[in-house]
């Protein structure tokens, strides 16, 4: 287990978690956030909180089973699982099928 600094955001009705430290910007467009990493950009519904400080355990062989996709580890914020992502691995269900640009800027 080891604690790690996270953006924790909504998306496609559960919670994830994304190293805060691997997240390049942050915007607020079209009624939805997009999270641009140097691996690719994702979008999300809601950030539920920037530099959460949350243990991560390792995801094991249950999480294995349905969640096929490559995570970091699993963690709890405010008593709901979030998925931890690796910024090199993003998950197609934060992705973020409509961008038009390849340059998202802070605001």
């Amino acid at each position: 287990m080891s604690e790690q600094v996270l953006l924790v955001l909504a998306r496609a009705g559960g919670r994830w978690g994304l190293a805060n430290d691997a997240v390049r910007s942050l915007t607020r467009r079209a009624g939805r956030y997009l999270i641009a990493t140097g691996d690719g950009t994702i979008a999300a519904d809601r950030v539920l909180e920037v530099a959460a400080r949350l243990a991560v355990r390792p995801a094991g062989a249950v999480v294995g089973r349905y969640w096929p996709e490559p995570c970091l580890g699993v963690a709890v914020h405010e008593g709901v699982p979030v998925v931890v992502v690796s910024p090199g691995a993003l998950p197609g269900a934060l992705l973020d099928r409509r961008r038009e640009s390849s340059n998202v800027t802070k605001e």
